[in-house]
């Protein structure tokens, strides 16, 4: 009889769990960011549109700010690379990096934080009322990004610079609970999707790789038209880029759909190619790559 009854409560939780309905929580960037290739940073602001789809209601979310993971070497990144021989050589005078200059705001009116207690590349942000199932907040900040010396994913290294991780981004929260976690040289970055709206300003004689399509017709008129050329020939003196303008700034338009991530990469030298790719479904799709010509 005993196992009978247990046998019963085993299918009864199953059921009830298959039940459950999946759900994620829905965010939409919108970022704005300007390249100081002098002094090697990023001056930005950001506005998320965080929905709740979780079926409880959230008192704060946690955020990563995983450029102060390049602070100094008592964070998680620093200690992992140091305790690995195999990477360890990585670190050879490292140039530091940061984030700072936060601000954070609830549907405009400033907001709370809090450090996390152990990971300096962690904050809590406090909800001055829950959000609840199915509503949503506006939570904006300014900050600049002081990018390191080149030497896990993001920073810059001869002329090229890389910016991976640099944007403060709410932790994961699932069924099982938040996900915050400290950024590291060897795993992965669980994050949740979003739309992004980026505009970068950069100096007018960079060329910019980025996630997302970009929406600056005479710039993408140009990548398509260089690459195209380099796609052809594939000669080692390929067609380089000339800024329309020689001197000041740029400032270029990106726009990504439910995807986990906004990086991109800026240099003077890449090389572009370009092709189109005809997916399954039929769509074409353009395909750019970025590369350096130099010999191996």
């Amino acid at each position: 009889m005993k196992s009978y009854i247990l046998f019963v409560l085993i299918l009864i939780s199953v059921a009830t769990e298959a039940q459950d309905p999946y759900w994620q929580q829905e965010l939409r960037y919108t970022i704005d960011a300007t390249l100081n290739d002098k002094e090697n940073s990023i001056t930005a602001k950001e506005t998320i549109v965080y929905k709740n789809n979780a079926p409880a209601a959230l008192g704060f979310i946690w955020f990563h700010l995983w450029p102060n993971a390049y602070k100094d070497e008592s964070t998680a990144l620093f200690q992992q690379i140091k305790n690995d021989e195999s990477r360890s050589k990585k670190l050879k005078d490292p140039k530091y990096g940061y984030i700072d200059q936060l601000a954070f705001t609830v549907n405009g009116v400033a907001a709370k934080t809090e450090a996390h207690p152990t990971h300096t590349d962690i904050i809590k942000l406090l909800l001055d009322k829950p959000l609840s199932s199915g509503d949503s907040i506006t939570i904006a900040t300014p900050f600049h990004v002081v990018l390191p010396s080149y030497f896990s994913r993001s920073g810059y290294a001869d002329g090229e610079f890389m910016a991976c991780q640099w944007y403060p981004k709410p932790a994961v929260y699932d069924k099982n609970g938040w996900h915050e976690m400290p950024y590291l040289d060897m795993g992965e970055f669980y994050s949740e999707y979003a739309t992004f709206n980026v505009t970068l300003t950069v100096p007018s004689d960079y060329i910019v790789a980025a996630t997302g399509t970009l929406q600056t017709k005479a710039e993408l008129d140009a990548y398509k038209k260089l690459g195209a050329a380099n796609t052809t020939s594939r000669s080692n003196k390929p067609v380089l880029y000339q800024p329309a303008t020689k001197g000041g700034n740029k400032t270029l338009s990106y726009y990504a759909e439910q995807v986990p991530d906004f990086a991109w990469f800026a240099d003077k030298n890449f090389v572009i190619q370009y092709d189109t790719v005809q997916l399954a479904s039929g769509k074409v799709v353009d395909a750019f790559s970025y590369y350096h010509n130099k010999k191996k």
